[in-house]
């Protein structure tokens, strides 16, 4: 029999299934920590069932509601456009797992009497659902719709920030025609080197200023269109990159850096713009090359 200590672990553990199988499906990636933070708010309402001996103990208000805190807890600041979503992915392998639970507890256990109800639910419906989870990115979306993360190595200095895999983002730099990573200015200040730290603000507010002698070959400026503007980007070629895509890291091509003195994202999703034609696996231009202009 499946007993409160049980029932706890069980909540634990599927809550947290199923927060990662919701980040999967937004395409943000969720550190352990969030995830373990969301399933322990996820068991409350269990531990208040568990505490009253009453499984309608815990008011229909709050049971509708409390998804929505779980997900806050994880993936905090959450973007506005994905509440909805996020919510619905939620309550969606919420009720897929409880079908998978049910048909377990009802037809496995019957065809196979020697295997325990704990086991089945504590390890094999997890191991599903995560099965599920994983193979979810393979159709899920285009990439160009995917955000995620990536990694900029410049002169020993790393930067992580999330990016949005954009495939509108056209832009590359007119000699070595490579594609050009757009990042907020604001979020790179701690990281560029000193010596072309002014040199990237001042162009990036529209300043034509002679760059470094030292970084000569490694700065440039390109103009770019979008829908609310003209402008110069000061770009710099960066010494290494990777992308996080469908649930994996990659290696990315020579990239050059761009800095925007606007926000790529005007409520914070994502920090950085990149086309998916960087990742290697996507693009015919060796990363052994090197990335100095």
């Amino acid at each position: 029999m499946v007993n409160g200590i049980s029932t706890l672990a069980m909540s634990l553990e599927m809550d947290g299934v199923l927060l990662w199988l919701t980040s999967r499906w937004l395409g943000i990636r969720l550190s352990r920590f969030r995830i373990a933070v969301g399933a322990a708010v996820g068991t409350l309402p269990t531990l208040w069932v568990l505490l009253t001996q009453n499984l309608y103990s815990v008011p229909w208000g709050i049971a509708i509601i409390w998804p929505a805190v779980m997900l806050a807890a994880s993936f905090a600041p959450l973007p506005r456009r994905y509440w909805v979503t996020s919510y619905a992915a939620l309550l969606f392998g919420t009720v897929l797992s409880a079908g998978i639970g049910l048909f377990m507890i009802t037809w496995a256990t019957h065809l196979f009497p020697d295997v325990s109800v704990i086991v089945w639910l504590l390890g094999v419906l997890p191991m599903v659902v995560l099965g599920i989870a994983w193979w979810l990115p393979v159709w899920r979306r285009a990439p160009s719709e995917v955000t995620g993360e990536i990694r900029l190595k410049l002169e020993g200095r790393s930067l992580s920030v999330r990016v949005l895999w954009d495939s509108g983002n056209q832009l590359r730099d007119p000699v070595l025609r490579r594609p050009v990573v757009v990042l907020d200015t604001k979020c790179v200040l701690e990281w560029l080197p000193e010596e072309i730290l002014g040199w990237v603000v001042d162009t990036s507010r529209g300043q034509l200023i002679a760059p470094p002698p030292a970084w000569r070959d490694r700065l440039g400026v390109i103009s770019f269109h979008s829908l609310g503007g003209n402008g110069r980007l000061p770009i710099v070629a960066v010494d290494q990159a990777e992308g996080y895509l469908n649930g994996r890291w990659h290696r990315l091509v020579p990239v050059f850096a761009g800095f925007s003195a606007n926000p790529v994202a005007s409520d914070g999703a994502y920090q950085a713009l990149c086309n998916p034609s960087a990742v290697t696996a996507m693009h015919q231009e060796s990363v052994t090359e090197g990335v100095g202009a």
